[in-house]
């Protein structure tokens, strides 16, 4: 579906497909429905329940995960193979979120319900977590601020992300530096992808005069884990802090409810061992970290940071827990995988450089009034989008290349 209506916002010249039309209209119809079911459903459970529906609610894509029903969330496209269970985690997750935030004797309002099964947010994110009118700013204050998200948008995706999917295959080596290489190319690869359609939807509903959640804050803006995922699928974290952080935190320690978000987190990826291991060793790192910055040992932070975030994507890029497993044994085969890097097409090495440079300047420049505030103002800047516009039509030709929303549509 996303690829129909990327397609048309990008090729407007193209005839329609009928028959793909009704299917799109057909699937959208899906999360409305079961929100309205699943809202009456909640609604009528006693006050105490609450809590517990909204952890069913979050779960339940970890147990249509654990039948096959859906795929994982490994960054591939997990598009659901039960057209029943269309955009499942993301409305499931919002509802998950309203539910455990309604005060006592409160219901879950229909605009927000009605919100949470929006096709544009099941097909790209962010998670429905808050939405509401712009009434401070008039059409064309609306254009000038948030067209601008729209351009970084369209960018990151179709001239970043789109053409690095030629650098997929290298999921099948095992050895040491190809397995790393991978990891640090397909981290960058999901945050173009991923990061640039959740911008492209805050820009839309920006113009629109509608505020949903930024759902990246420039997340290598940071010097530590922890705030790297402050700027990492923002409305994701807001509703584990709302479902299990709070309510562990008030229970055990704040070790205990870190690795219990972390968990929870991997759960609703997917309900495989590279997602335990996943969920278990990020608890642990961020825990490391929230201790080095507690003792002030700040030189360790950066390191820590970026082990954990390739080490990291190495694990969750990887359901196959055989070739998993080879690859965390860590054995040095040479140095082939820069070879193959050579041999990419000129449009894919162009990307990659494109991206490590922009994570590059997120990361050096972090302290600059542009960056400091991280929502993406260094790529706001006018002869910037003059330069991204340029870059993007000069790249806006068909592709053989899948083109696809990496966290939508499961």
């Amino acid at each position: 579906m996303f690829v129909w209506m990327s397609n048309q916002i990008i090729y407007p010249f193209e005839p329609l497909d009928i028959n793909v039309v009704m299917e799109v209209f057909k699937q959208a119809s899906i999360p409305f429905c079961a929100c309205i079911i699943l809202k009456i459903a909640g609604n009528t459970i006693h006050a105490n329940g609450k809590r517990l529906w909204s952890y069913f609610l979050f779960f339940s894509i970890s147990l249509t995960s654990l039948l096959g029903t859906t795929q994982t969330l490994t960054g591939s496209h997990a598009e659901s193979t039960n057209w029943l269970f269309y955009g499942l985690s993301f409305y499931s997750a919002s509802l998950a979120f309203h539910f455990a935030q309604a005060a006592p004797g409160h219901q879950v309002k229909w605009p927000m319900t009605i919100f949470a099964a929006n096709p544009l947010l099941i097909f790209t994110g962010p998670i429905a977590t808050q939405f509401g009118p712009i009434r401070h700013k008039c059409w064309n204050r609306r254009v000038r601020y948030f067209f601008p998200f729209v351009v970084i948008g369209l960018f990151f995706h179709q001239t970043i992300a789109t053409p690095l999917v030629e650098t997929f295959h290298l999921i099948k080596n095992t050895d040491l530096v190809s397995s790393l290489t991978f990891a640090l190319i397909f981290e960058l690869f999901v945050y173009a992808n991923f990061c640039g359609l959740s911008l492209l939807i805050y820009g839309l509903f920006g113009v629109a005069g509608y505020k949903i959640p930024l759902n990246f804050r420039q997340p290598f803006s940071a010097s530590n884990l922890i705030d790297f995922w402050r700027g990492w699928h923002t409305s994701l974290s807001s509703v584990l802090k709302i479902l299990f952080y709070v309510p562990a935190r008030k229970a055990w320690n704040t070790e205990s409810a870190i690795i219990i978000v972390y968990f929870a987190s991997a759960m609703w990826h997917g309900v495989t061992w590279n997602f335990v291991i996943w969920g278990l060793m990020h608890g642990c790192f961020f825990v490391i970290g929230l201790h080095l910055l507690r003792r002030k040992i700040r030189f360790l932070s950066v390191p820590l940071m970026v082990t954990g975030i390739i080490l990291g994507r190495l694990v969750f890029a990887d359901a196959n827990f055989d070739r998993l497993s080879e690859k965390l044994s860590f054995r040095y085969r040479g140095l082939e995988v820069f070879g193959v890097i050579a041999d990419l097409t000129t449009r894919c090495q162009l990307s990659l450089l494109i991206i490590l440079g922009i994570v590059g300047s997120e990361f050096f420049f972090q302290r600059h009034p542009c960056f400091r505030k991280r929502n993406y103002k260094f790529l706001r800047l006018p002869m910037v989008q003059i330069i991204l516009m340029i870059l993007l039509a000069l790249t806006l030709s068909r592709s053989a290349n899948p083109d696809f929303a990496v966290y939508g549509q499961r």
